[in-house]
C-alpha cells in the first residue's frame, strides 16, 4: 500500500432554512453563494444529504441541487452523502447522476445508504426490511448503467441505452452507514465509505476502522489504494470555543439531534445510547480552536487512515453570515496548520 496523500477538507449542508423559515428560495441562494465560497478557499468537496417528508425544509432531491452547482462553481468537487437509494426509481439516479456529471465538468461522486428511518419507507409504501436486498441489487444496477451505457430495463428485461455518457470514466459511489453489514456491501460493490459521527470522533472512528472497515477490506482484497475512506463530522472552530457553545452551536446540536430523534422514534437510532438525553458535549465534538482541530483530526488520521474529512458546516440556527466566517476561518487557520502537519510525522492517538 502507498502513503496516504495529504489529507483533504470538504463541506456539507442539508439546505435547511432556518427554523420558522418557509422562505427557501432564500436558503438555496444562500447555500450557492456558499458553495462558491468553498470552491474559492479551496475545500475539497462540497457534500449535501437528504430526508424526505419533514416539516422543517430539508434537502429531498440532492442531484438537481449538484447539477445546479456543477454550473456554479468549478473546481470543487460534488457528493450526495448520502442519497437513499431504496427511495429512488434507480434509472433515475443514473441518468440524473450523468446530467449532473456532463453540468459539473466530471467533477460528481454519488454517495448512496440504504436509510434509517422507517418512517420515510412507510411515507413511500417501501419495504422497510428489505432494503439491504435493494442495496445489494441497486449497486450492481447503478454500476451497470455508469460502465455499459445500457440497462435491462425495458420492456421483458430488454436492454434501453443510457445516454448522453458520463465525463468521468467511472462516477465513483461510496456507500454511507456505519454498521458491519455496510462495510462489507462497500468492500465488495463500492469504491469507498463515508460513515459518520456526531459526538466522539476522536475514539469512534478508530474503532470503526480497526473493528469494521479494515477486517472488510482485508476480506475482499480492497486497499486504501482503490478504496475511499471518508469521514463526516459537525466541526466548529473558534477563537473561543466555550463562548461560541454556549452562544448558538450547543442549541443548533440540539435542534439537529432532536429532529433526528423525532424522526427515527428512538435515540439509539441516532448513533447514541437509549439512555442518553445529551449525548452532546463540547469537549467531544470538534467545537475547538484552529489549532485544536487541526491536531485532533491529524490524531484521528493516525487511528483511522481517512483521505477526507467532510465537516457538517451549516446547521440550522448557525446562519447564512455566521456559515461564511466560518468557513474562511476554517481555510485560513484549520487548513495550512493540517498542510504543515503533513511534513512531520503523525503524533500517535489520544488514549
Amino acid at each position: 500500500m502507498t502513503p496516504l496523500t495529504a489529507m483533504e477538507l470538504g463541506v456539507w449542508t442539508d439546505f435547511r432554512p432556518e427554523p420558522g423559515d418557509r422562505e427557501g428560495r432564500r436558503r438555496y441562494g444562500e447555500a450557492l453563494a456558499e458553495a462558491r465560497l468553498a470552491d474559492q478557499l479551496g475545500f475539497s468537496s462540497f457534500a449535501t444529504t437528504e430526508q424526505h417528508g419533514v416539516d422543517d425544509g430539508y434537502l429531498p432531491a440532492q442531484l438537481p441541487v449538484l447539477a445546479a452547482l456543477g454550473v456554479a462553481t468549478e473546481r470543487i468537487r460534488l457528493m450526495t452523502n448520502a442519497l437513499l437509494l431504496p427511495l429512488h426509481p434507480w434509472r433515475h439516479v443514473v441518468e440524473q447522476s450523468i446530467v449532473a456529471d456532463l453540468l459539473s465538468g466530471g467533477r460528481l461522486s454519488l454517495g448512496v445508504a440504504a436509510g434509517g428511518y422507517s418512517r420515510e419507507f412507510d411515507l413511500f409504501g417501501v419495504d422497510f426490511g428489505s432494503r439491504g436486498d435493494m442495496m445489494e441489487r441497486g449497486l450492481r444496477f447503478l454500476r451497470q448503467g455508469f460502465a455499459d451505457g445500457t440497462l435491462p430495463d425495458g420492456p421483458g428485461g430488454t436492454d434501453v441505452p443510457v445516454l448522453p455518457r458520463p465525463v468521468q470514466e467511472r462516477i465513483p459511489v461510496y456507500l454511507g452507514g456505519g454498521a458491519r453489514r455496510v462495510f462489507d456491501r462497500a468492500a465488495r460493490l463500492a469504491d469507498g465509505v463515508i460513515p459518520v459521527d456526531f459526538f466522539d470522533p476522536d475514539h469512534a472512528f478508530a474503532e470503526l476502522w480497526s473493528d469494521r472497515l479494515a477486517p472488510a477490506m482485508q476480506q475482499h482484497g480492497r486497499t486504501l489504494d482503490d478504496f475511499r475512506f471518508t469521514i463526516n463530522v459537525p466541526l466548529w472552530a473558534s477563537e473561543d470555543p466555550e463562548r461560541d457553545w454556549e452562544t448558538f452551536y450547543r442549541s443548533a446540536i440540539e435542534y439537529q439531534y432532536r429532529q433526528y430523534e423525532n424522526w427515527a422514534g428512538d435515540p439509539s437510532k441516532v448513533g447514541v445510547k437509549a439512555d442518553s438525553d445529551t449525548p452532546w458535549r463540547r469537549e467531544s465534538m470538534l467545537v475547538d480552536t484552529p489549532e485544536n482541530i487541526a491536531r485532533r483530526l491529524r490524531e484521528i488520521r493516525a487511528a483511522a487512515p481517512f483521505h477526507e474529512v467532510v465537516f457538517w458546516y451549516r446547521i440550522p440556527r448557525i446562519g447564512h453570515d455566521r456559515a461564511m466566517r466560518h468557513l474562511e476561518l476554517v481555510a485560513q487557520e484549520v487548513l495550512p496548520r493540517i498542510r504543515e502537519a503533513e511534513l512531520s510525522p503523525a503524533p500517535p492517538p489520544r488514549s
